[in-house]
């Protein structure tokens, strides 16, 4: 199974018949990545990746994961990249206590109140988005809508100013992409932009980003190193996650005849997004894992201090865990799909994501209920080792 994580463009669906032909090969598959660095990536059923996902023997410290992944480089002979942009010390790359720690201060900004709080808001940014939207001729879902809605709304979550939001986009998508050439540069970029953001003046104490700049928790402050990284955590998290699960959930809605009843029963958009999430995730593999001794994985033993990767498509459609699991079906029970992972590290941002997503897809469909694709129905996808996104997705939204 090389092809797993060989990057590139795939066919809508084609990386489900990848991962799921891995899942049925067997639970480990040694990928080599784009930049030569070598990580095991995990196909298991849903229950297992739930307990291996909150493990505490396979860690996500910032320390030990860039020290494998420059001793790999080095062995390559490799120019020493500076990894505290996707790799930081950020709660994602943390164990505990440290992760909680970072956590705590982050959470208020992402729980249930703080979240339902920014509902009309996220109304008012995806009615302006849909405004804007032509009516029977061909649009692009992605570029119009899905990438700008969560760049708008977790830009006003940080305390991103407005008129910076469109060049931070452009460095998140240089950096995700797999070209190492421009992917670097854009880092350094987005680094450079976050540390003058932090360190201004004209910072909005009511942003999160002036919250975290100002955080003192029984004299706990967070250093310039922790906040830079927890900005990139949060910036590219909040955004690229969320616009690929809008295309995913418009998409599927589409491909599997929901569009119209979804405009005549708004109540059906949450389980539309809960079955994307389990089929069709955006999120592939949970991030970079580094093992800290030996562990048995489903009858393979995997040394210490391998890097895993833990596939979650092959989770999701697990069919020990969902009959008839391959198909997208609104009726069944998605219930503890690891979409957002389990453990410690559930996503931060999981309500928020949900939120979102739902409001585009019940404005979009009672705007437009006879929506219909614009070409043949299998839009390109660009897949990483984390992410498959969809390239474009293009439509005519009809009344």
């Amino acid at each position: 199974m090389s092809n797993l994580l060989t990057g590139g463009d795939l066919r809508a669906r084609e990386h489900h018949r990848i991962e799921d032909d891995a899942r049925a090969a067997g639970p480990l598959h040694a990928v080599t990545l784009p930049n030569g660095v070598r990580v095991q990536v995990v196909t298991v059923g849903l229950e297992l990746t739930r307990a291996l996902l909150s493990d505490r023997r396979l860690s996500k410290d910032s320390d030990a994961l860039q020290r494998e992944i420059k001793r790999q480089l080095a062995a390559l002979g490799s120019p020493q990249a500076d990894l505290a942009g996707l790799f930081g010390p950020s709660m994602l790359n943390s164990d505990n206590p440290k992760h909680a720690r970072l956590r705590a201060l982050a959470v208020k900004a992402f729980n249930g109140a703080a979240v339902q709080q920014l509902a009309p808001r996220i109304e008012e940014i995806t009615a302006a988005l849909i405004d804007g939207l032509p009516a029977g001729t061909e649009v692009d879902l992605v570029d119009a809508l899905a990438v700008p809605m969560p760049m708008h709304v977790i830009g006003e979550v940080l305390g991103v100013p407005e008129q910076d939001r469109a060049r931070v986009r452009t460095l998140i998508e240089t950096m995700m992409s797999m070209d190492s050439e421009v992917s670097q540069p854009a880092s350094d970029a987005l680094g450079g932009y976050f540390h003058t953001l932090l360190t201004s003046d004209v910072l909005d104490e009511s942003s999160l980003f002036g919250a975290l700049v100002a955080a003192d928790d029984d004299g706990d402050r967070l250093t310039h190193d922790e906040l830079m990284a927890m900005a990139f955590l949060l910036v590219v998290a909040g955004h690229e996650t969320t616009a690929a699960l809008i295309a995913n959930v418009a998409h599927d809605a589409l491909d599997n005849g929901l569009w119209e009843k979804a405009a005549a029963d708004p109540d059906l958009v949450p389980a539309l997004v809960e079955e994307t999430l389990r089929q069709n995730p955006p999120v592939r593999s949970a991030t970079h894992r580094i093992t800290t001794e030996p562990v048995d994985i489903d009858g393979t033993t995997v040394p210490e201090d391998t890097l895993l990767l833990i596939n979650l498509g092959a989770a999701g459609r697990c069919p020990r865990a969902h009959e008839d699991a391959a198909e997208y079906r609104v009726d069944r029970d998605t219930t503890g799909h690891a979409t957002f992972g389990h453990g410690p590290h559930f996503c931060l941002g999981a309500g928020l994501a949900r939120l979102e997503t739902e409001t585009v897809l019940r404005q979009l469909t009672a705007r437009f209920p006879r929506a219909v694709y614009a070409g043949d129905g299998q839009p390109a996808v660009t897949h990483n080792d984390i992410m498959s996104s969809l390239k474009s997705l293009p439509v005519v939204l009809r009344r």
